[in-house]
C-alpha cells in the first residue's frame, strides 16, 4: 500500500512538472513540424538571430510578459514561431508572420523588434522605447 501511494504521487508531481515545463514556452516540438507561415525577407538575417531566445525579465517590472522566438531555416525560407504571454489574458504561441531585414525582424502579430546590436540580441516593445536583452536558449 506504501509502495503504491508513493509511485501515484511520484507520478503526480512528475506530471505536474512536465505540464509546467511544456506552458512555459516553445519547445523543440513546436519547430520541428512544417510552419503554417513563413517571413518576409528583405535581407537575409544576421545568424545571431537564428535559434531560440527568450527575453529576460526587466529589472523593476513585477510581473512582465514572457516573449519568446525560434528562427528557422526551411530550405531557402525563414519562419519564427513565436510565443508571449501576458499571464492573465493577452497570449499568442505558434508561426508567426514576421518581416526579417538583416539585423532586425518585427513581428507581424504585436509589432515587436527583435534586433542585433554589439554584438548581442535586443527587443523592443511597440510603442516603447526600451531596449530589452535576450537570451539564447539553444
Amino acid at each position: 500500500m506504501l509502495r503504491s501511494t508513493l509511485v501515484c504521487s511520484l507520478l503526480s508531481v512528475f506530471l505536474l512538472l512536465t505540464a509546467c515545463v511544456s506552458s512555459m514556452g516553445i519547445s523543440q516540438a513546436d519547430v520541428s513540424g512544417t510552419p503554417t507561415t513563413y517571413a518576409t525577407v528583405v535581407k537575409a538575417p544576421n545568424p545571431q538571430l537564428m535559434g531560440h531566445w527568450r527575453r529576460m525579465n526587466p529589472e523593476g517590472i513585477e510581473k512582465p510578459w514572457m516573449f519568446q522566438y525560434w528562427l528557422v531555416k526551411v530550405g531557402d525560407k525563414y519562419a519564427v514561431f513565436y510565443n508571449y504571454d501576458s499571464r492573465r489574458k493577452n497570449s499568442f504561441k505558434g508561426w508567426a508572420s514576421f518581416n526579417i531585414d538583416g539585423d532586425t525582424m518585427t513581428s507581424g502579430v504585436d509589432g515587436a523588434t527583435f534586433y542585433v546590436k554589439g554584438g548581442k540580441v535586443f527587443m523592443q516593445v511597440a510603442g516603447r522605447n526600451e531596449p530589452y536583452p535576450m537570451d539564447k536558449l539553444d
